[in-house]
């Protein structure tokens, strides 16, 4: 498995992680189908986390260049997009801007304790960090990925 993509929290929380550090154009694709899949059913509010800890690509997406590469993502209901940045450059996180589009925000963190602190202060419908960080390692397991559930 190079990915896993689905619902973290069920029709509130998107999620996203990598288990290997290039996406191939065949992840990309897989990865669009997975979201159009889990996005037919929402008809509330939600969030998207993407787990970008072990991409090994210096290019950090912008939120215009993920719409257009993902035009599902312009989900009526979509809200935040909380990106975890890869290791590398995870210290320019402070320092990049909330980028917007209509009712869509984007926001780029350094670790999935701030996603998670971030997606909690955002949305008082989520119990809290614990409840989210929990929810991560019931979603990934660590035989699957020990970097993806956050143990290394």
């Amino acid at each position: 498995m190079r990915y896993k993509a689905g619902w973290l929290v069920q029709n509130h929380i998107l999620a996203l992680t990598h288990f290997e550090p290039v996406v191939t154009m065949e992840d990309f694709r897989d990865i669009a189908r997975d979201a159009h899949m889990a996005l037919q059913e929402v008809t509330q509010p939600f969030h998207l986390l993407i787990d970008n800890r072990i991409i090994a690509d210096r290019t950090v997406a912008t939120l215009d260049s993920m719409l257009k590469a993902l035009p599902i993502l312009q989900h009526e209901h979509l809200r935040w997009i909380v990106v975890v940045l890869p290791e590398f450059v995870k210290e320019t996180a402070v320092a990049r801007q909330v980028e917007r589009h209509g009712t869509i925000q984007l926001k780029l963190v350094d670790s999935l304790t701030s996603a998670f602190r971030h997606l909690v202060r955002e949305d008082d419908r989520i119990d809290g960090v614990a409840g989210m960080e929990s929810s991560w390692s019931d979603w990934i397991s660590y035989p699957d990925n020990p970097i993806a559930t956050g143990e290394e």
